[in-house]
């Protein structure tokens, strides 16, 4: 298995995860300090290999 974790503004990113087989199996608010945004969440991506 692969995790893998996304701030959840970065769409580019999530999309391309996605493309890859990836799926999103939580979200934790808060994780990530943007530097415009402030606090914002993060997602776990979760792909079986």
């Amino acid at each position: 298995m692969q995790f893998n974790a996304v701030v959840a503004t970065n769409t580019g990113a999530i999309t391309l995860w996605e493309s890859m087989g990836f799926d999103i199996v939580g979200t934790v608010p808060d994780a990530f300090r943007h530097s415009t945004e402030g606090p914002t969440a993060i997602h776990i991506m979760y792909r079986g290999l």
